[in-house]
């Protein structure tokens, strides 16, 4: 399913607001040991407001690892529609391309020393109307990169197994190489 785009009322607003921030707290109860982010009620609005959807709503991970160790990364997914999606994947990676704005440049701004990862399995997600989904990944890191913080991107997307897919929202995490 690709959305169209969609008015939301503000009641409807604050209904979602509401699920989402249950989706949020089941999230975080579950990764407590972990970092946690996870979006603002304020966000939430704002993204409800653009064109797309499902919605990144929160995202876990373990804090930092050694060379050649790895870091355990969960992303949270809320469909605020009243439709099912299908299809979905997250891709993870390694770069500095969150804070860009284009969105193919944004995926190319890798760090090729790390790997690409995509999840789930064929032929991806499907979440209902109103439900969440978390997808789990494990990053390995390279034995021989540098001691310091990494930004790992994470984006959710739609492809079209016939042509252009569609590009839902994206999250960032920060890790450390120790």
């Amino acid at each position: 399913m690709a959305a169209k785009s969609r008015k939301w009322t503000t009641a409807q607003i604050k209904q979602q607001i509401q699920r989402i921030q249950q989706a949020i707290d089941k999230h975080r109860r579950e990764h407590k040991e972990e970092n946690f982010t996870s979006v603002t009620p304020e966000e939430i609005a704002r993204k409800l407001k653009r064109v797309k959807s499902p919605i990144i709503t929160g995202q876990s991970w373990t804090g930092s690892t050694m060379p050649g160790g790895s870091i355990n990364y969960t992303v949270g997914i809320f469909n605020p529609d009243p439709v099912q999606w299908k299809d979905l994947f997250a891709h993870v990676w390694i770069g500095s391309g969150n804070v860009d704005p284009t969105i193919g440049t944004f995926l190319g701004n890798v760090d090729a020393r790390f790997p690409r990862l995509t999840e789930p399995k064929f032929n991806g997600l499907v979440i209902a109307p109103g439900a969440s989904a978390t997808l789990s990944f494990v990053l390995k890191v390279p034995p021989s990169v540098e001691k310091t913080n990494y930004l790992g991107n994470s984006c959710l997307i739609q492809p079209n197994f016939q042509d252009i897919g569609v590009y839902l929202d994206r999250g960032l995490f920060v890790f450390g190489v120790v």
